[in-house]
């Protein structure tokens, strides 16, 4: 299963409300069984940035585009470390 990284922008998406409002659901980061967008973070300069875990990068781009994303990178994951943990992706 593949990993991506997005990097854009989505209206409202920098209000904390909007944001909450957005993503509360644990549906919303299920689009299908196979396809869970796992982080999503605002960034300090109004940013998002989210990664997504799916069979197929047009999931994720699907996905994107529901949300109203202005996507400015999207990039597969090769390699990850997290806390402590270290694996190849793809």
């Amino acid at each position: 299963m593949g990993r991506w990284i997005a990097i854009g922008t989505a209206p409202g998406w920098g209000d904390i409300a909007k944001f909450g409002a957005e993503l509360a659901e644990t549906s919303k980061w299920r689009p299908d069984p196979q396809t869970t967008i796992t982080t999503v973070f605002a960034l300090g300069d109004g940013r998002l940035l989210a990664e997504c875990h799916a069979v197929r990068q047009e999931d994720f781009e699907a996905w994107l585009r529901q949300r109203g994303w202005q996507v400015e990178s999207l990039t597969p994951i090769k390699h990850l470390a997290k806390t402590g943990s270290i694996w190849k992706v793809s």
